[in-house]
């Protein structure tokens, strides 16, 4: 004698086959999701528009890379009347250990401009070498073309022997507390721009950065003229999924609306049972049973299996992210918010010195600022390594050409933009 009749077991024998088939289809549809059990490192990270956009912005920079280079070749700011810029772009550089992204990283930023939106932009550079001139690109023709202004820790007031100590004692986080301060400072005392977008040296920006990010500003600060949102600290441009997958700490949530869902099937089931009298054959206690305690649970099962990235994806546009966002490398401040927090990480080296990304976020803990992010990404994180890493040794990870897709990667940069490539569009 069979525990369910022929109809009960017709229709267990497509949920196995549906199931399958959901199976499959996360085996490919979730690989690029890092917080899945069928994300795929080979998959996730591999790079698609940021090779284009490095070729690009290399292509775009050797036109400004000739030591002779004359006047009407220059890319530096031409703002004219004395029209103060919109976005000042303060870049922190170093020396790495296995390849430098600096040029990718300016000309990224200015290859896709109009004349009219570099006019807006002002691009400081700080090299942050006690010796900048141990820095492969300080010397570079590109540079003085390119860049409105060069730091040094000389020509911006540091201390060059406190500076020059910690880079012998490989004292990263204090150096690199007073390198954003230098930064930071450079663009709220050397311009008057409402915005200032700090970046690390080893990104890529999408060639339509500038005006996604203008968007979005209007947008926040539309939402806070109509007091929909409170007080922000900054705006993210860069962030990687890696860390937005299922949190622990949520796991309350988590069952109570796997609980909440599986109640929900059990009670439609006994409501069909009693409103449809050829169900009362079909929906017995032994097969809601069965559905509730294993099919049930087996679809919530692989709705998490699958990754959050993949079932609750961000839809383009702003949002907030006041946690799990990582990491620093590229924040837009409003400028108002540049003293507190150049006094903060001043304080913070002086007390208890943390990395950058860390310090800000607990100066938005303190103060109660919200953080908002753009999704998708509008930069790539394409830096192979850093001395800040503090490895015995430095080798190439990862199998790709770019070699900074493994770790802090955006997966949604890659696939978001997909214009071609045109060596003569610049």
């Amino acid at each position: 004698m069979y525990l369910f009749n022929k109809n009960q077991r017709r229709l267990l024998v497509y949920f196995a086959v549906f199931y399958v088939l959901l199976l499959i289809f996360c085996h490919f549809n979730s690989a690029r999701d890092p917080g899945s059990y069928f994300f795929r490192p080979e998959e996730g990270y591999r790079p698609h528009y940021s090779v284009r956009r490095i070729l690009e912005s290399r292509h775009f920079i050797s036109w400004f890379n000739q030591s002779s280079a004359q006047p009407k070749q220059s890319l530096q700011n031409v703002t004219s009347g004395g029209r103060d810029p919109t976005i000042c772009a303060g870049i922190v550089t170093v020396k790495r250990p296995i390849q430098q992204n600096l040029d990718t990283a300016v000309g990224s930023l200015l290859d896709g401009l109009s004349r009219e939106q570099r006019a807006n932009i002002v691009v400081h550079v700080l090299f942050a070498l006690s010796n900048p001139s141990d820095h492969p690109d300080y010397q570079q023709p590109w540079a003085s073309n390119v860049i409105d202004r060069i730091l040094t820790y000389k020509n911006s007031g540091a201390d060059v022997d406190k500076m020059e100590r910690w880079e012998r004692e490989n004292m990263i986080k204090d150096k690199s507390l007073i390198d954003y301060q230098l930064s930071l400072r450079s663009c709220y005392d050397g311009t008057k721009a409402p915005w200032i977008l700090l970046l690390e040296d080893d990104v890529v920006a999408q060639r339509e950065w500038y005006r996604h990010t203008m968007r979005s500003l209007e947008t926040i600060e539309h939402w806070r003229s109509h007091a929909k949102i409170k007080d922000w600290l900054y705006l993210r441009l860069f962030y990687t999924e890696k860390f937005l997958g299922w949190n622990t700490e949520e796991w309350p949530t988590y069952l109570i609306s796997s609980l909440a869902v599986t109640s929900l099937v059990a009670l439609a089931g006994v409501c069909a049972r009693r409103r449809s009298r050829p169900m009362q054959g079909i929906l017995t206690n032994s097969f809601l049973a069965v559905v509730c305690l294993l099919c049930v649970p087996l679809l919530i099962a692989l709705y998490f299996l699958a990754g959050r990235v993949t079932v609750q994806p961000m839809r383009p546009g702003v949002h907030l992210m006041n946690s799990h966002g990582c990491c620093s490398q590229a924040l837009l401040f409003p400028r108002e918010k540049a003293p507190l927090l150049i006094d903060h990480l001043e304080k913070l080296q002086k007390t208890r010195p943390e990395p950058v990304d860390s310090a800000i976020e607990i100066l938005a803990d303190q103060e109660g600022l919200d953080r908002w992010t753009m999704s998708p990404s509008q930069m790539q994180h394409v830096g192979a390594a850093s001395y800040k890493e503090n490895r015995k040794s430095y080798g190439l990870d990862g199998p790709y050409t770019v070699k900074g897709a493994h770790g802090v990667w955006s997966m949604s940069f890659e696939k978001a933009y997909q214009a071609p490539f045109d060596p003569d569009a610049s």
